[in-house]
């Protein structure tokens, strides 16, 4: 099996309020000025938020990093990825390659 790497990730949490009016669209004109590739390295520096995310994921699905399927900005910030183990039979990172497991479902 291939090993799969992911970048270095920063854990911090994603804010949770949603900028309004003026905010809101500097958010957005600072999202799109960027390259794919720089709002990919963005996400993984911990450097966007959730707003910002979430519209990207709307607009740009197909550029948004996947890990098990699922969105990377989504995961990164679940229990399972904060104690992910070596092993591909237990971390969620890997369940594309655990079809017939329940967790993949």
């Amino acid at each position: 099996m291939p090993e799969q790497t992911t970048p270095t990730v920063s854990h911090t949490a994603l804010a949770l309020n949603i900028p309004v009016d003026e905010a809101r669209q500097l958010q957005l004109d600072a999202l799109w000025a960027m390259s794919p590739a720089q709002r990919v390295a963005a996400m993984w520096r911990g450097d966007l938020t959730l707003f910002q995310l979430t519209r990207w994921s709307s607009r740009a699905s197909h550029e948004v990093p996947l890990l098990g399927g699922e969105f990377a900005y989504i995961v990164m910030r679940t229990p399972e990825w904060a104690e992910a183990a070596d092993e591909a039979s237990d971390n969620v990172v890997y369940l594309t390659e655990r079809q017939g497991d329940r967790a993949a479902a």
